[in-house]
């Protein structure tokens, strides 16, 4: 496949709408402009200053159906960081978090940095089961949950209300602090309600604006219960300055966000993701896959006659990238037959429509066991 052009669906990046281009013209004309402007860049912002909070409080309350106080919010150098800083804090070393059985496959080694054990719970194809939640929490007494309800990576599930209700619920009766990735939640327009909506004093919440904006700004937001809490979780690293959003970058999401040019990229990605999921509709039509509304990546039930490890290596000859659901397992090695035998597509990585449409073109001629693409 050397005459082959590469085509990597495994990075959900997202697409670069002309709203983003021209947000950013905007933006940081305005900021040239200013005079004085080098002042906006003289000194670290240690958890976002006064305007960066309103931002976090105006972007958040979108979701959240109010807008969070200040003092309850944190802008951070990007999701990893404030799960470093969580994870420190509220589950320590040789203690236990709970996660969904297949999650951010970032968590596990990043856990381990810390000396924290990754404990998987069951899920079904609509996300965490309460039932097996509370087991988990009888059987290893964890300090905290880790947990991805709406459009869930990797499976793309969005977790019903009546099951975040009762999250909340054996979360409170086991003294388990809920931490909430909402990174996608932007992009879904029809949701229930974040656990932080539900339970504002028991869960902090995250979001970045990976996703919704730019993958490259590495701006995040957290949402802690209350400002006791947040001050308790940043004072002790408040010269570390390693989770600190860059200057510059809060001042690019900050402006784009209070401008309202942020909904509208926010708005443009999610209809290239809805453009993309149908061509992949149409080009996998013969085959099983998870989708949701502002998902940037499909889940692909693979045929009984492969593994997904033996379609990743086959899709890597023939020049596609992508994750099989081992990737995501926080169930460990010994549970390699409660994995499913799926895999992860991307669908916004790729530049063009033609470039994705050739890459899953690709898959599907591994799907069908030929050697070329079903017409």
């Amino acid at each position: 496949m050397a005459d082959t052009p590469s085509i990597d669906l495994s990075k959900a990046i997202p697409p670069t709408p002309p709203e983003l281009n021209s947000g950013l013209h905007d933006v940081l004309a305005e900021f040239a402009s200013e005079p004085n402007v080098g002042e906006r860049l003289r000194r670290n912002r240690i958890g976002g200053n006064d305007e960066d909070r309103e931002a976090g409080a105006v972007w958040l309350g979108r979701r959240l159906g109010e807008k969070p106080s200040h003092d309850r919010i944190i802008m951070a150098h990007g999701t990893q960081n404030l799960l470093g800083l969580l994870l420190r804090h509220y589950v320590g070393e040789k203690q236990t978090l709970l996660a969904e059985a297949l999650t951010y496959p970032v968590l596990v080694p990043l856990a381990a940095r810390y000396g924290v054990k990754v404990r998987g719970v069951a899920i079904d194809e609509s996300g965490l089961l309460p039932d097996a939640f509370e087991a988990a929490c009888r059987q290893w007494q964890p300090k905290a949950l880790f947990c991805n309800p709406t459009v869930h990576n990797p499976t793309t599930s969005v977790l019903p209300a009546a099951r975040r209700r009762s999250v909340v619920s054996i979360a409170r009766r086991y003294g388990v602090v809920i931490i909430e990735d909402d990174v996608l939640g932007p992009l879904h327009k029809v949701e229930p309600p974040p656990l932080a909506s539900i339970a504002p004093d028991a869960v902090w919440y995250i979001q970045s604006v990976s996703k919704c904006m730019a993958l490259g700004l590495k701006v995040a937001f957290l949402v802690g219960p209350s400002a006791m809490y947040v001050q308790q979780l940043v004072g002790p690293v408040s010269n570390h300055s390693f989770w600190f959003p860059s200057a510059l970058a809060a001042e690019i999401a900050t402006r784009l966000i209070l401008s309202g040019r942020a909904e509208e990229i926010c708005q443009s990605i999610a209809d290239r993701a809805s453009q993309r999921q149908a061509i992949a509709r149409k080009t996998l039509r013969d085959f099983s896959f998870q989708s949701e509304a502002g998902g940037l990546h499909i889940w692909l039930n693979l045929p009984s006659h492969i593994s997904g490890g033996t379609c990743v290596a086959k899709a890597a000859a023939l020049g596609v990238q992508i994750r099989a659901a081992e990737e995501f397992s926080t169930l460990g090695e010994s549970a390699n037959n409660s994995i499913p035998q799926a895999v992860r597509i991307a669908l916004t990585s790729p530049i063009t429509d033609a470039m994705l449409q050739d890459g899953l073109a690709r898959l599907a001629s591994i799907l069908y066991g030929s050697a070329d693409p079903a017409p």
